[in-house]
C-alpha cells in the first residue's frame, strides 16, 4: 500500500486488481495509501460500492484501460484527486467526488474485453475515452472553475477537472443527469439539468478518532431540482465496446435504491449523492 514511499513502481495501491471480472469491492475504508483502488484492465462486471477514500495523495480510484461495464456507486471520494480515468464504459451513480477528475485516452495499448460473466477474450481494442454514465452524483470543486475559455484547447491544456466538463473532449459520448455541482465544479455541456451552486463551499470536514469516522458538510438549496430518477440496468444500457449490460455479477438487474448506509431511497424523491441529502444546512454523518 506504499505508506512509507521508499521506492517507486507499479502495483501499489490500497487495493490493486488485474482482471477483476464480476468482482464486488464494497465496505472498505482506504486512506493514506499512494492511491486507493486501482483496477487495471479487464474490470468488466466489476462493482465498487459503499467505500470511503481519503488522504490518498495520488488518487482515490484509478481505472486503467478497461472497456466496461463497470459500476461505481455510493462511494465517498474525499482525496484531492478523486478519479484517474484512463478507461471507458464505467457508470458512476450516487457518489461524492470531493476532488478532481483526470481523464485521457490510451491509443497505444490494445486490451481485452469479454462476453458477459466470462474470462474468454472477445477482442482487443485501444481506449478512446468516454462512454461513461454519471447519474445522481455530487461534485465539489476548489472554489474556481479550471475550465478553459476555449474548448478547442481543452485536450491540450487541461488534464484534470472538478466536475464533468473534462469529458466534453472524449470521442465516445457521456450520459449525465441528476448531478449536483458545488464550489467551482463544472458540468459537462451534455448535461442539461445539472444543479450548480458555483460559490457555495460545502466545507467538508473529516474526523477520525477512536475507531470512528465522521464527515461533516454543508448542503445548499433543495435536495434535487427536477426529475432525479433511480439508476437501473435499463437506464444504464450497455457498454459501447463489449455490448454488455450493467448488471450484478450474478446477472441480476441493478437497482441502486439504497444509499451508503443501506437505507432505502424513496423512488418519488431521489436525492443525489451517497448520503441522502435531506435539505440545506450543516450535517454530520457517521461513516464507521
Amino acid at each position: 500500500i506504499h505508506v512509507r514511499r521508499l521506492f517507486g513502481g507499479a502495483e501499489m495501491a490500497g487495493i490493486k486488481f488485474h482482471a477483476a471480472i464480476d468482482t464486488t469491492i464494497a465496505g472498505n475504508h482506504i486512506f493514506r495509501c499512494c492511491r486507493g483502488l486501482w483496477l487495471d484492465w479487464m474490470a468488466q462486471g466489476t462493482r465498487v460500492r459503499a467505500n470511503v477514500f481519503h488522504h490518498n495523495p495520488d488518487q482515490d480510484l484509478f481505472l486503467e484501460v478497461n472497456h466496461g461495464p463497470c459500476l461505481v456507486d455510493n462511494n465517498l471520494f474525499l482525496s484531492p484527486t478523486s478519479l484517474l480515468d484512463v478507461s471507458e464504459g464505467a457508470a458512476f451513480a450516487h457518489n461524492l467526488f470531493a476532488g478532481a477528475i483526470i481523464n485521457f485516452p490510451e491509443p497505444n495499448r490494445r486490451t481485452p474485453y469479454h462476453p458477459p460473466h466470462s474470462t474468454a477474450i472477445a477482442g482487443l481494442v485501444t481506449t478512446q475515452g468516454g462512454d461513461n454514465r454519471f447519474y445522481n452524483n455530487v461534485f465539489v470543486g476548489t472554489g474556481k472553475s479550471d475550465r478553459p475559455d476555449d474548448n478547442r484547447d481543452a485536450r491540450r491544456r487541461a488534464t484534470r477537472a472538478a466536475g464533468l466538463w473534462i469529458y466534453d473532449q472524449c470521442p465516445l459520448p457521456l450520459q449525465a443527469a441528476g448531478n449536483v455541482y458545488y464550489f467551482g465544479a463544472t458540468p459537462s455541456s451534455r448535461e442539461k439539468d445539472a444543479q450548480v451552486f458555483l460559490e457555495h463551499d460545502p466545507a467538508i470536514e473529516l474526523r477520525q478518532q477512536n475507531g470512528r469516522l465522521d464527515v461533516s458538510l454543508t448542503w445548499a438549496g433543495p435536495a434535487q431540482r427536477g426529475p432525479v430518477s433511480l439508476v437501473t440496468t435499463a437506464r444504464l444500457g450497455a457498454a459501447h465496446v463489449s455490448g454488455a449490460p450493467y448488471v450484478d455479477p450474478d446477472d441480476s438487474p441493478v437497482v441502486i435504491d439504497r444509499d451508503f448506509f443501506g437505507a432505502a431511497r424513496d423512488p418519488a424523491a431521489v436525492a443525489s449523492g451517497p448520503l441522502g441529502i435531506d435539505g440545506p444546512g450543516r450535517k454530520t454523518y457517521r461513516l464507521r
